[in-house]
């Protein structure tokens, strides 16, 4: 955050000023951790779960914090400013800020692939831009507005991730970030038990095309079934990427190597990706259409998608004693979880073995989408199924009733599936890990490869 005055940050966020407040004063940015605070910064007093950062004002501001913002006046902590929500008023801090620019700000939204878009949109603009992008999956409301305020006069584009809870959630945001380009990856299944249903999914989804205007330019997955009854929402200049249907950015001969990587034309230009799966072409496919819409050359961004690498515990390949683990532990839902069994299935090892934990956040539905994943497991001839968690269960037996009776086995504790992975893995097997974050099988995968 540059060139913003404390006088300024109070009237976008019509604040009531606590204490002696210079208004000449310029913060150097925003603070939300008292220990990491650096002088001249503006501390947020948030409040989480656990965790009041009223009680850190004065650390703060002992730290060299210019001011603070808070709910509630925190007696001899020196200047505050006081609204209803600090979460509302940080906000409209970035709301404010954004507009005192003039650039691309791409905008990324799906079920699933969200930060590896990101991630390889970032790489092909790099080729040619000084750009900032979201850290991370910093993708909420407290997240998205933090990045905002680290906008300077260097940069030349922007790339959010930008991530719904509820309904509404993309709309807020996008006000926050004011997109002219948006990317809609996909609309699947996740976070059903907070939305309800795939229905409102795409609702929560769609919010991007809904705020987009006429000005804007869109990038769509022409070969998602659901995205395609959205698009009528769309005011901007729209354009389609695919791998079926007919589209502007249509990939064509597709081939997987043996670790599922793919190559394929684009444009009659040669794509070749270092991290596998089908689904990660259609992200590839994305992030070439950014970088073509913004006037990247092609060999650029050919290189850029060929040298780029995936995220930590996305798609991640580890190597270990003739043992490779896909490690994609991130996160889960029956979407991104079905893609992966199909790259899995599609191939080469000496044994295909799938660690499957629970995707959380399903709701009633969950039993069905875990034993739909079983049988899925089944269909691709995998080697080995090993399930862990209360919904993994479903998988399971589903898996062993739809033909691998006896080589699908579920775990009650990681303890214990670590150790069965210590005794049974050979030479030249190929093993993917993947669960809902909150399974925390990265650990697993970890102890794999080490």
């Amino acid at each position: 955050m540059e060139g913003v005055s404390l006088r300024e940050i109070r009237e976008w966020t019509n604040s009531e000023v606590l204490g002696n407040l210079d208004g000449v004063v310029q913060p150097s940015g925003i603070s939300t951790d008292s220990r990491t605070t650096n002088p001249g910064e503006l501390f947020l007093a948030l409040r989480g779960a656990q965790v009041d950062g009223h009680q850190f004002v004065a650390q703060a501001q002992a730290r060299g914090a210019c001011a603070a913002l808070v709910e509630r006046e925190v007696p001899g902590a020196g200047a505050q400013l006081k609204v209803p929500s600090v979460m509302d008023a940080l906000g409209m801090l970035a709301r404010q800020y954004r507009r005192r620019f003039s650039l691309p700000v791409i905008a990324v939204v799906g079920s699933a692939g969200k930060t590896t878009t990101k991630e390889m949109i970032t790489a092909v603009l790099r080729q040619r831009y000084r750009v900032l992008q979201t850290p991370g999956n910093e993708n909420n409301e407290l997240g998205v507005p933090r990045t905002i305020l680290q906008l300077n006069r260097e940069h030349e584009v922007v790339v959010m991730e930008l991530a719904a809870r509820k309904v509404g959630d993309i709309h807020y945001l996008c006000e926050v970030v004011q997109p002219n380009v948006g990317v809609l990856l996909n609309i699947g299944t996740a976070h059903l038990e907070i939305f309800g249903s795939v229905e409102r999914v795409a609702k929560a989804k769609g919010e991007l095309l809904g705020y987009l205007d006429e000005s804007s330019l869109v990038l769509v997955n022409a070969d998602d079934c659901v995205i395609a009854q959205e698009v009528k929402r769309t005011k901007g200049r729209l354009l389609g990427f695919s791998l079926v249907r007919e589209s502007h950015y249509c990939g064509e001969g597709l081939i997987l190597d043996q670790e599922g990587c793919g190559s394929l034309s684009l444009h009659n230009f040669p794509l070749r990706l270092q991290i596998p799966g089908r689904h990660n072409v259609y992200n590839a496919l994305a992030a070439a259409a950014v970088g073509h819409q913004l006037g990247v050359p092609w060999p650029q961004i050919g290189q850029a998608l060929a040298d780029f690498k995936p995220v930590a515990m996305r798609s991640q390949i580890l190597r270990k004693r003739g043992i490779s683990v896909i490690n994609d532990s991130y996160n889960a839902n029956p979407g991104s979880m079905l893609a992966a069994l199909e790259m899995l299935g599609g191939m080469a090892a000496g044994r295909r073995i799938a660690v499957l934990g629970d995707m959380l956040e399903l709701g009633p539905e969950a039993p069905r989408f875990h034993a739909a994943l079983g049988r899925q497991a089944a269909a691709q001839r995998l080697d080995l199924v090993f399930g862990i968690g209360p919904h993994s269960v479903h998988l399971v037996e589903a898996a062993r009733r739809a033909g691998l009776a006896d080589r699908a086995q579920h775990f009650g504790t990681k303890q214990e599936l670590a150790a069965h992975l210590r005794d049974c893995l050979q030479d030249n097997d190929l093993v993917l890990v993947k669960a809902s974050r909150g399974m925390a099988l990265e650990e697993i995968a970890a102890g794999i490869a080490n």
